[in-house]
């Protein structure tokens, strides 16, 4: 449908409310004769406790028609066409979740990866996201009240956008609806996988006060919250107001047993384990060289590991045969663990300490002439404190140094653990700041943010009973992240520039006087008094001057050959360092940003008659405008940070929208909805442009206890903010193989497996990409509902969600392949065991990767076939396919009982039967389940429910089905289970009990993942955990 058919066809629906209000309906004959209605009132006495009395054989009932998510068409029945979970704050309580995002990550729709506050090393580690059926977070909305609220401002994973879910706290809301399915004809854009309306409290006639406190089983940390609520009635206006107080103590892994200790490792006692270095360096730079990795414990002239870290050190020996050690590179280092009784150490944050403020206030009024008006203000702020990945220093070149490396003595009586033979380099080096040593140590973040709320509108009736409503919502987002990142004063530092030695010469490295033996020419020069005359204390230097031959530079970077580092500076690499000396090498990093969005919206539902049925519709024209800005931090040109990320980006768009919908009873058991939007975005942002979207359901009800639906929905969901707007920036991957330099560097019968050129850091390139086009998908669903007795209902919904043109960055790997296959063809396409699909653009690929010149290596002379990988330039670009088909069921069961009271049951299920993806058109479609693991095939949770007198006690399971691991295998399912029970005290106060995660089970360990050893993204080590509080109505 194009733009000209839409507005003829929101023309005839407008013709069709001024006909139909015009002529409300037929009018009676005056010469018809109408039968006199006489009302006759009958006086009866009740006894006082007696029933009341029906004076009619059948008593009618009225329903309410409402607004349910997934529709603007107000109906009488919830359960319709599209499948919808409904979560009350009375559930949330019951089933002893402890915030609204624990809720919503328990749905089974929603057992997809998240990330949360356990993976603080990415770049949203303050948010809390949702994602239904794995596409991603940013392809569900999310709803307060029914409307848009702002993005995140910070990009998830420095990519797309996503909302919070965090930021509304249990106290305030009312009740959240969840619709797992597309609904782009209905919302417009990113209602791809589903839509999440969380609605919040309004019309109270009373006042409450919430109180909870939690206690942790491992650190005993505390939780607290507070809510008050209140509302009232004066006239014709009702008021609630509402505000939340809530603390959270931050919670680390070191007391978690299981989780606290790199001999946790499932690889322990099978295969080599090795603690994460908390001081390592290794030689072996050059061919030739002694291989071997070094710490600061076997040399007397540096301070052990514990001296050099405040006791947080251990040395670690990898010929110990504990470790299980059968590699190539021997030798020792300092260990750091996660805070175990054995090496002791520390860990990060797994829930970041928190306080938290919400407040709301809600306003309605009823005018004289029918006209209502709804008013609501929201806000909320957060400050939060988490400890990111640790400081640490890493070198980011070899270290050509050999006189000062051999001049190191180990004590070691183990030959791998003494510095023997030629050791010209130091290949690697990596030095963590142990966060116990002081506060520059310890790699803070202090966040803040907040989030303000304000939503007006109006609302009535025209003449002919078609409603009308128009509103104005506005939401702001801002934060700030105060942080102190290193910057290239500790490079200078560490790599010695400026250094002098005891006579005050700039110290140099000895690369030249190893070679040549500078030092006994000096000796030998100085033995003859050749230098007498100097004026100042001769150096090797010197004595090869006067040989002509070349002298080693002065402590730096990139001093020999333009490639490697002059000298290596044992003394500070492992010397002890103080919190005022760190201090001095740190800048402030601090990062802000902000996002708002403006909606005005006038929608307008009711029904008309046709061919002797009421047809339901709704209309809505809708405006909205949305910006985000993201720095820049990092401004001073005079100061370079060497970790980290700089951010900068930000921009706007309008989007303008207008939609129908059409509930249509086509027989009294089968009604059918029609629905089509079209968005249209303004061309300056991107290449959207215009799109129309359309939704078909169905509802069919043969009985009265059965009902069977479908639906087909074309979905969209349009370039997020900072996949267009972000600024220039950039970062490095780290430890990268040239696959290509290998290929050319292979001896016959090599492949990939032999490949080790490279392993080092690419700087990469970002930035935004206006030229990106929309994601497009379909969802389609089929479902059966049967409400089998007054005690047992059933439901299931089969499901298929396909997306394509699916947005994301290119891959470096994918890259660095392509370059491959463009230069050497099907040859490389076998050294790798690929098929080579020969479909790419080659002069786009080579514009993307950054390589140096061919230069002969200074030290073997052997000149590369190819440059050095230096750089990428990855885009954001429309390259993938996904597509998910599964099914989803319910099981209720209720029963009430004369003396044991009232038992229900609730059981959700969720279940991927096959997951088909595409990197890119060049690719072959994977069926995922078989190929990728890691993926849960299902998930279910379970609420029984007891309640006796004032008693109410409810059990709620969760579980995660298993997933594979490959050739480990697969996991079991994960089961958790959370019981609480309510006591109703008095008509005003009630009190709780829960015990959260009641077997206090702890995720299954993979060696797969490295510490902590588990899948952060599916499993919580928060542990078992008690809350009690209570509820006071006044």
């Amino acid at each position: 449908m194009n733009i000209k058919n839409l507005f003829l066809l929101f023309g005839l629906v407008l013709i069709t409310n001024i006909i139909y209000a015009d002529n409300p309906g037929e009018i009676a004959d005056d010469s018809e004769e109408v039968p006199e209605v006489v009302e006759e009132t009958v006086q009866e006495e009740v006894a006082e406790d007696s029933a009341p009395v029906s004076t009619s054989d059948e008593e009618v009932v009225e329903l309410e028609k409402v607004v349910v998510t997934g529709s603007r068409i107000k109906k009488t029945q919830v359960v319709g066409p599209l499948p919808l979970i409904v979560i009350t704050k009375e559930d949330i309580d019951n089933k002893g979740f402890r915030n609204l995002t624990e809720a919503l990550q328990t749905i089974p729709t929603a057992n997809a990866s998240t990330q949360n506050e356990s993976l603080n090393n990415n770049f949203t580690p303050n948010a809390n996201e949702l994602d239904l059926r794995n596409l991603g977070p940013g392809r569900i909305l999310y709803l307060v009240n029914g409307r848009r609220t702002a993005d995140y401002p910070i990009p998830f994973n420095n990519a797309g956008n996503i909302a919070n879910i965090g930021i509304i706290p249990n106290g305030l809301v009312d009740r959240v609806e969840i619709l797992s399915q597309g609904s782009s004809a209905i919302y417009g854009s990113d209602a791809v996988t589903g839509v999440v309306n969380v609605i919040t409290i309004k019309g109270k006639d009373y006042q409450e006060l919430d109180f909870d406190i939690s206690q942790t089983e491992y650190e005993q940390k505390n939780i607290y919250s507070l809510a008050y609520t209140a509302g009232g009635f004066f006239g014709n206006t009702s008021w609630t107001i509402g505000a939340d107080f809530s603390h959270v103590d931050p919670m680390t892994y070191a007391d978690r047993p299981g989780h606290d200790s790199f001999v946790n490792d499932p690889d322990y006692g099978v295969g080599y384990t090795a603690p994460r270095y908390g001081l390592y360096w290794r030689t072996g730079a050059f061919g030739g060289d002694q291989r071997g990795w070094y710490g600061s414990e076997e040399f007397p002239s540096t301070p052990t590991c514990s001296e050099l870290s405040g006791g947080e050190y251990f040395d670690f020996d990898k010929q110990d045969p504990e470790w299980l050690y059968a590699g190539s590179y021997p030798g020792r280092g300092c260990g750091w663990d996660y805070g175990s009784a054995r090496f002791g150490g520390s860990s990060q944050t797994i829930v970041n300490e928190r306080d938290d403020i919400a407040l709301m206030a809600t306003l309605t009024h009823n005018f004289d002439n029918g006209i209502e008006l709804n008013a609501r203000l929201y806000s909320y702020y957060d400050e939060a404190f988490y400890r990111g990945y640790p400081r640490y220093f890493q070198t980011n070149a070899t270290i050509l140094d050999p006189g000062r490396i051999e001049a190191l003595t180990a004590t070691s009586t183990d030959p791998n653990n003494v510095l023997t033979g030629y050791q010209r380099g130091v290949a690697y080096g990596l030095r963590f700041f142990a966060p116990s040593q002081g506060d520059n140590f310890d790699s803070r973040n202090d966040i803040t943010e907040e989030v303000n709320d304000v939503f007006i509108g109006l609302n009535g009736f025209f003449d002919n009973g078609f409603e009308w409503e128009f509103g104005i919502n506005s939401t702001t987002y801002d934060y700030e992240n105060e942080s102190l990142t290193f910057t290239t004063d500790l490079y200078d530092y560490m790599y010695g520039v400026g250094a002098v030695d005891e006579n005050g010469n700039l110290l140099t490295g000895t690369y030249y006087s190893w070679l040549y033996d500078g030092e006994d020419r000096l000796a030998f020069l100085n033995s003859i008094g050749y230098f007498d005359d100097l004026g100042r204390v001769a150096t090797a230097n010197d004595a090869l001057s006067a040989y002509g031959l070349p002298t080693d530079p002065a402590c730096g970077q990139y001093a020999y050959f333009g490639a490697y580092h002059s000298c290596f500076m044992a003394d500070r690499f492992m010397g002890v360092m103080t919190n005022e000396q760190i201090g001095s090498f740190l800048g402030d990093d601090t990062l802000t940003a902000d996002s708002s969005q403006t909606t005005v919206d006038f929608v307008v539902s009711g029904e008309f008659e046709l061919a002797g049925r009421f047809v339901g519709m709704a209309a809505i024209l809708e405006h909205s405008t949305q910006d985000y800005t993201v720095g820049p931090n990092r401004q001073d040109p005079n100061v370079t940070f060497i970790q980290g990320v700089g951010y900068e980006g930000g921009g706007d768009r309008d989007r303008t929208s207008m939609g129908v919908e059409f509930l249509f009873p086509v027989t009294d058991k089968l009604e059918m909805t029609l629905a089509s939007r079209y968005d249209s975005y303004d061309d300056a942002s991107s290449n959207v442009g215009s799109r129309m979207s359309n939704m078909m359901n169905f509802a069919y009800r043969p009985t009265d206890s059965t009902l069977i639906r479908g639906s087909y929905s074309m979905t969209f969901r349009a370039p997020d903010m900072n996949y267009l707007f972000a600024g220039p920036s950039s970062g490095y991957y780290n430890g990268v193989l040239d696959w290509v330099a290998c290929y050319l560097a292979a001896s016959p019968g090599q492949d990939l497996t032999d490949c080790e050129l490279g392993g080092g850091s690419i700087q990469a390139f970002f930035e935004g990409n206006t030229e990106l086009e929309e994601e497009e998908g379909e969802n389609i669903q089929l479902g059966f509902v049967w409400d089998i007795n007054d005690n047992w209902d059933f439901s299931l919904d089969l499901y298929q969600v396909i997306l394509e043109d699916v947005i994301g960055r290119e891959s470096y790997r994918t890259l660095n392949i392509s370059e491959g296959y463009c230069l050497y063809g099907d040859a490389f396409s076998n050294y790798i065991g690929s098929e080579n699909p020969e479909v790419r653009d080659c002069e786009l690929v080579y514009s993307k990767i950054g390589r140096g010149e061919r230069t002969p290596d200074p030290i073997s002379g052997v000149t590369p076939a190819i440059g050095p990988w230096e750089e990428v330039y990855p885009d954001f670009i429309n390259q993938s396919f996904r597509e998910y088909q599964g099914l989803d069921w319910t099981l209720n069961y209720t029963i009430e009982t004369e003396n044991a009271g009232d038992f229900s049951l609730g059981i959700l299920s969720s279940h991927i039967i096959a997951y088909y993806a595409k990197t890119d058109d060049t690719s072959d479609e994977i069926e995922y389940l078989s190929y990728y693991t890691y993926e849960p095939r299902s998930q279910q949770n379970m609420s029984l429910n007891w309640r006796y007198q004032d008693f109410s006690t409810t059990l709620f399971v969760d579980r995660l089905g298993h997933m594979e691991l490959g050739s480990r295998g697969k996991t079991d399912p994960h089961i958790t289970a959370n019981l609480t029970t309510f006591y109703n005290y008095s008509a005003s106060l009630n009190l709780y009990l829960s015990v959260r995660n009641l077997e206090n089970k702890m995720p299954q360990t993979d060696s797969a993942y490295g510490y902590p050893y588990y899948n952060q993204y599916y499993f919580s080590a928060f542990g078992r955990y008690v809350s009690a509080g209570f509820n006071f109505r006044f």
